[in-house]
C-alpha cells in the first residue's frame, strides 16, 4: 500500500549526478547534464564551502573552486560523486584548514568558509 512512499525515499538524489575528479594535473567538475569545467591544479587558489539553511531537504553544502579570477571556476555539492576523494586530496594540500571545514559541516546558516587557501607556485 505504501510502496510509492518507499520508492520516493529510495530514489536517487539529483545531486548525485554531479561529480568531481582529479586526474593528473586537472580538477574536473560536472553537473551530470553535460556541463563540465576543468581547472589546472596549479591554478587552484582557494576552495570555499558555502552553506545555507535549507537543512536536509536542500543542497545545503556546496564547494566552490577559485583560481585568480573573482568568480568560481568550478563547483559541486557535497553529494557529488568523487567528493570524498576530493576531500582526501584537499586535506593533504598546503593551506588546508581543517577547523574551517569542521565549522562548515556544522553550519546551519547561510555562510562561507575558506577551507583551502593556496599561494601561487613559484617558477
Amino acid at each position: 500500500m505504501l510502496g510509492w512512499l518507499r520508492n520516493w525515499f529510495l530514489r536517487p538524489s539529483p545531486l548525485s549526478q554531479w561529480s568531481v575528479s582529479i586526474s593528473d594535473d586537472r580538477i574536473v567538475t560536472s553537473d551530470g547534464l553535460g556541463t563540465q569545467r576543468e581547472l589546472r591544479v596549479s591554478d587552484l587558489r582557494k576552495v570555499v564551502v558555502a552553506t545555507d539553511d535549507s537543512g536536509p531537504w536542500g543542497a545545503d553544502v556546496v564547494y566552490l573552486l577559485y583560481s585568480d579570477d573573482g568568480d568560481p571556476v568550478g563547483l559541486f555539492p557535497l553529494e557529488a560523486a568523487g567528493c570524498d576523494a576530493f576531500l582526501a586530496w584537499m586535506s593533504r594540500q598546503p593551506g588546508f584548514n581543517d577547523r574551517e571545514l569542521i565549522r562548515a559541516m556544522a553550519s546551519t546558516s547561510v555562510a562561507r568558509f575558506i577551507v583551502l587557501d593556496r599561494q601561487p607556485e613559484s617558477r
